[in-house]
């Protein structure tokens, strides 16, 4: 019988992951009530929002306005992602102290999607290590395509150990690695994951896995029988994959939340709020839940 952790860290991406790839505008209002309503759910760290330029992604134009204005749970840590120093400068004066960044382990998939080359967002992230040391922030790192990519199609594992190791020298003390195309199954997922597991501890990794293809429940399982126990996800599933149009992106946190209870896993959520988060984002953005609970 497989032995699985008694504790799961679920981390809702749902306001800016969830969010960002809308093509509707969700207003303020409506951001700052749904932000509101996860701190009712005890999740241990909500992802709020980006400080990127509004010309990239117009969705999040209002990212200071919604941290201000959000209520803040005791025992919930606050997190923003930030592209560069700018999008660090912004997150401080909003007020945060846990600050995200993203690079990728594809050099095609870094220049498509964030406009810049791996070396040079490894640049940025030297620039804002003097600030973040400075300011003891806490600091997590995610790597896209860690497993396929859209371009250059399967990873080497090789290349994931390297980059993971150059974060850690950052300062960066959780690493979300992400199934961006959900392809990955669970006997790849676990092939990676003991050779990373062979060098550093479960405590410092999550795993942000895509349901594209109806694989993400599997390797979850997999991820936990070697001790993974943090994972990212997004109520209703919101965050869909641009490369498989129509299908769904982020495990939906109801999914997950249900997954852990079947097996015997604490999360500390409370289900009855979470649902109530759930369908108050998918009434704003007239979408229907991909949860499977």
């Amino acid at each position: 019988m497989a032995s699985y952790p008694s504790f799961v860290k679920i981390v809702e991406v749902g306001p800016r992951d969830g969010l960002q790839s809308l093509n509707q505008t969700i207003s303020t209002e409506d951001k700052i009530r749904y932000i509101d309503l996860l701190s009712e759910c005890s999740f241990p760290e909500i992802e709020v929002t980006s400080f990127v330029s509004p010309k990239w992604i117009p969705q999040l134009a209002d990212a200071d306005e919604v941290s201000r204005s959000i209520l803040h749970a005791p025992h919930t840590v606050y997190t923003a992602l930030i592209p560069n120093l700018p999008g660090l400068e912004n997150a401080l004066d909003s007020g945060y102290n846990s600050v995200a960044v993203f690079t990728t382990v594809s050099e095609t998939f870094s220049q498509n999607n964030t406009n810049c080359s791996i070396d040079e967002s490894m640049k940025r992230f030297s620039e804002m290590r003097l600030v973040w040391k400075e300011m003891n922030l806490r600091v997590r790192g995610y790597i896209s395509t860690v497993w396929h990519c859209p371009y250059e199609g399967k990873i080497n594992h090789k290349i994931v150990i390297d980059m993971i190791s150059k974060l850690i020298d950052l300062g960066i003390t959780e690493i979300s690695l992400g199934d961006t195309i959900g392809q990955a199954k669970p006997d790849q997922v676990q092939k990676l994951l003991e050779i990373i597991l062979s060098k550093w501890p479960p405590s410092l990794f999550a795993l942000h896995m895509h349901d594209t293809f109806g694989f993400a429940e599997e390797n979850i399982r997999a991820s936990l029988e070697l001790g993974i126990y943090k994972f990212d996800s997004s109520t209703g599933g919101m965050g869909g994959c641009p490369y498989a149009e129509g299908s769904s992106g982020n495990i939906a946190t109801e999914t997950l939340h249900s997954l852990c209870q079947s097996l015997g896993i604490e999360t500390g959520i409370q289900s009855k709020n979470l649902i109530k988060a759930a369908e108050f984002i998918q009434n704003a953005v007239d979408k229907e839940s991909v949860s499977h609970a």
